[in-house]
């Protein structure tokens, strides 16, 4: 029998996913147009369609609430979690 690995929870978007994300990349000195899972997990300035986004910063590829002072401004916020593996694997 196999079981489920990789992403099986679904990700929570608190914005319209459809429409133009970006984030503002300090050290190349312009806005990138993102994807809305790079989009959740940036620490740093976000736009949607030009306008400015305040919202949660979410850890890459969980929905767990990220602590932005902990983190490098302008950069996707990444969980460190250690994979164990079962004997045989």
């Amino acid at each position: 029998m196999s079981e489920k690995t990789g992403n099986i929870v679904k990700l929570e978007y608190e914005f319209d996913t459809a429409r133009n994300l970006e984030v503002y990349m300090p050290g190349l000195k312009r806005w990138h147009r993102v994807t809305s899972r790079e989009f959740r997990s940036f620490n740093g300035q976000r736009r949607i369609s030009g306008q400015e986004y305040i919202g949660p910063v979410y850890l890459y590829g969980t929905n767990k609430s990220a602590d932005t002072n902990q983190y490098e401004l302008g950069k996707i916020v990444e969980h460190k979690f250690k994979s164990i593996r079962r004997p045989g694997e």
